[in-house]
């Protein structure tokens, strides 16, 4: 039997310095940018839940739970895969799952905001024919409304109660919220406070002219449904032709998620996934 030498201890003890130095540089290395990257992520995260979903939900609490699922995820693609590849895969997956969620969030609220705006202009026009000014008519918008576009109102009429001009709560309210037809409203009401005029006139005007907005857009989703279809077809095709190939040759598919290569071609897919469902939904997306 081989005997092994021993291992001259200086030597242990000059790698081991060498090892924890390089470890320490890199820790020093990439904390700075690690943190400038979260502090941009916790700002996005402030924007969306504090200002756009008007949740009290603190951005640290996010950033914590998305550390949590991505080391989760990450463990559990290690499992699967029995690699570092397959678990960097599945961690990037979990850093990528909070911003998707939100920015879910953020779009069918905001959709079900402006399902709403013409009713609560409706609301706004009738308060004024009934002898109250602007700012007691968004009261009974804030009061009465329907959820989520009273507590728009409800925060907008707060700002004016703590001393802020109205006419830079609404500037608020419509950056807030981010879209063309509440800037078209508060837009056209911060024109009727400077010049004058019939109000409850104005406010019909707006409501006919943002309904007439709202049925081209969605009579141009009706024409493009046929495409976001098309580009979904696309995306679940090739989940079910590699279900296909498993089929008829399981061996060669299963080499897919345990070589090397085969991961590093899943992976390439998986990007030239996204980037094609991206760019049939820019093609789809028609601003009007």
């Amino acid at each position: 039997m081989a005997q092994i030498d021993p291992v001259n201890p200086t030597t242990l003890i000059i790698t081991s310095v060498v090892m924890f130095v390089a470890a320490a540089a890199a820790v020093f290395v990439g904390c700075r940018p690690l943190a400038q990257f979260i502090r941009r992520q916790e700002a996005q995260y402030e924007a969306v839940l504090r200002r756009a979903l008007l949740l009290n939900v603190s951005p640290r609490t996010v950033t914590l739970l998305t550390a949590a699922g991505m080391a989760l995820l990450g463990a559990i693609g290690y499992t699967i895969s029995s690699g570092v590849l397959g678990a960097l895969m599945a961690a990037a997956l979990g850093a990528l799952f909070p911003t998707v969620l939100l920015r879910v969030l953020r779009k069918r609220r905001l959709d079900r905001l402006e399902s709403q705006l013409v009713g609560g202009i409706q609301t706004l026009s009738s308060g004024v024919r009934a002898g109250l000014n602007l700012v007691q008519s968004m009261e009974l918008i804030a009061r009465d409304g329907p959820a989520p576009l009273r507590q728009e109102f409800g925060h907008l009429l707060r700002e004016y109660e703590y001393g802020m001009p109205l006419e830079e709560a609404m500037n608020n309210t419509a950056a807030r919220i981010g879209s063309g037809d509440f800037r078209l409203l508060f837009s056209a009401l911060q024109t009727h406070r400077e010049r004058g005029g019939d109000l409850g006139e104005t406010l019909d005007r707006i409501a006919e002219s943002i309904r007439e907005i709202q049925r081209l857009e969605h009579r141009v989703k009706a024409l493009t449904a046929q495409g976001r279809a098309s580009a979904r077809f696309l995306g679940l095709l090739v989940f079910v032709v590699l279900a296909v190939l498993y089929v008829i040759d399981p061996n060669n598919v299963r080499l897919l998620f345990t070589e090397d290569l085969g991961k590093v071609i899943l992976l390439g897919i998986c990007a030239l996934m996204v980037v094609g469902f991206l760019w049939i939904r820019k093609i789809v997306s028609i601003d009007i």
